[in-house]
């Protein structure tokens, strides 16, 4: 009998599948067990995985037609054989030991799950520890309504018993975003015995968009109600779950749930609105905004607390009233330096409440991506006059660069929130080393 399967779906993974692939050999784990589903692939993902099968007979091709990666797990649970089960995504990593330290943990405690670290990286750098999954990962024994767990849905850092998986009758439900929380969390309530391996380490891929972005980075109505719908299975699921709580515990539960879906909601697909399309806001708001209704008062006052760029009181409903009502008004300056990658920068901004005045000779020169040039927010003047024109028109608080700089994300968010609440005069005189502090901070992060 195998000891560890690790299911991995495959779809279009050509690029990353064999680095994946050679991260799980290399640390020469006896007993291995690692299923490929190819889940209709139309590059040569088929091909690498053959390759690496020829030098490897741990590794086991199964081929089927295109149904989604939740069909993909749920094939590779009924086919594996080995004693435990982990899912590893076709472009995601292991940290050198921690395949056996999964097996030594489960051995020993005798989990039916085993919850361990999980650390992001891109391929340019290692980024932070993923705070809840170390928490969690630390823990002896683990109660199912531990409220860390609404916050550790990636499926790359969980270790489950087969045949307790297999019985509980627990499947990836049909949806294209937080499948894995909704599996993870239904599976958690069925209260198997839940223990951490703070030794072991998923690597868990961000791509840029260069590489090309994963569902979790894409913004469209479609994925929006697809993660509406696998908070609502949870919430359903944790209806009937709860039922034996005392009520206090019960609520907190209950409420944390609505909180993650609002913050999921805001973070991933209404913050980053401009890089989407335009029915995905109106939807977000409303939700939004009923969300705030229903959840604990405690939580509806982190939340506004935190996202009081975005006035969530009274949530702008369209890009069109974002735009009409900006927090920050930004002055790109005419300069010779190409200013695309500032002008996408200003597009990957983590606060949408912003319009950005740039002159014409920017545009002339093919300077502004397309998706920009297609935003409500996006002003354009002649270069005569651009300053101080761009000055009578700007309706938020002013920002005015001299030439293109690299933008950190969060210098929008940051900026409105220090001119709120020191003088103007004050940050506008500062602002050239604020920005390079933010820069300097970014740098820092990357390579610590």
């Amino acid at each position: 009998m195998k000891r560890i399967s690790i299911i991995i779906p495959a779809y279009n993974s050509a690029p990353f599948i064999g680095e994946t692939l050679e991260n799980i050999i290399s640390e020469e784990f006896e007993g291995l067990e690692i299923l490929v589903i190819n889940d209709g692939s139309s590059d040569n993902t088929s091909e690498v995985v053959r390759s690496y099968a020829e030098k490897c007979a741990d590794i086991r091709l199964i081929e089927k037609e295109n149904g989604g990666v939740s069909s993909a797990r749920n094939l590779g649970i009924e086919e594996a054989e080995g004693k435990y089960i982990c899912f590893q995504d076709a472009d995601d990593l292991y940290a050198p030991g921690t395949l056996s330290a999964l097996w030594e943990r489960a051995e020993k405690t005798k989990a039916d799950v085993l919850i361990f670290r999980l650390r992001n990286f891109t391929s340019e750098a290692i980024g932070k520890f993923n705070p809840h999954c170390d928490i969690i990962s630390m823990k002896d024994e683990i109660d199912p309504f531990d409220l860390e767990l609404l916050w550790c849905f990636l499926v790359s850092n969980k270790f489950y018993r087969r045949d307790r998986l297999v019985e509980s009758g627990v499947r990836f439900p049909a949806s294209r975003y937080s499948e894995e929380g909704a599996f993870f969390i239904s599976y958690i309530l069925t209260k198997p015995k839940i223990s951490g391996c703070h030794d072991a380490v998923a690597l868990y891929r961000r791509h840029s968009r260069e590489e090309g972005l994963s569902v979790s980075q894409t913004v469209s109505l479609p994925l929006a109600k697809s993660f509406c719908d696998s908070m609502d299975i949870i919430y359903e699921k944790a209806l009937d779950g709860t039922k034996d709580l005392d009520e206090k515990k019960r609520e907190e539960y209950l409420g944390e749930i609505l909180y993650k879906k609002a913050y999921v909601l805001t973070a991933q697909f209404y913050r980053p609105m401009w890089l989407g399309d335009d029915e995905c806001v109106p939807f977000c708001a409303e939700t939004i905004s009923s969300l705030l209704e229903a959840m604990p008062k405690n939580r509806k006052e982190v939340m506004l607390s935190a996202d009081s760029d975005l006035r969530l009181s009274s949530l702008p409903s369209s890009k069109t009233e974002v735009a009409e009502n900006p927090n920050v008004s930004v002055i790109l300056l005419p300069a010779k330096k190409n200013a695309s990658d500032f002008i996408s920068g200003m597009y990957a901004q983590l606060s949408p409440m912003f319009e950005l005045f740039v002159p014409k000779s920017i545009k002339d020169r093919g300077e502004i991506p397309s998706l920009a040039l297609s935003c409500a927010n996006l002003r354009i003047l002649p270069d005569k006059g651009f300053k101080s024109a761009a000055k009578k028109k700007a309706k938020g608080k002013i920002i005015i660069f001299h030439r293109p700089v690299k933008l950190d994300v969060r210098l929008i968010s940051l900026t409105y929130k220090l001119k709120r609440k020191l003088p103007t005069t004050l940050v506008d005189a500062f602002f050239p080393f604020f920005a390079k502090a933010l820069n300097f901070a970014l740098v820092k992060r990357i390579l610590k």
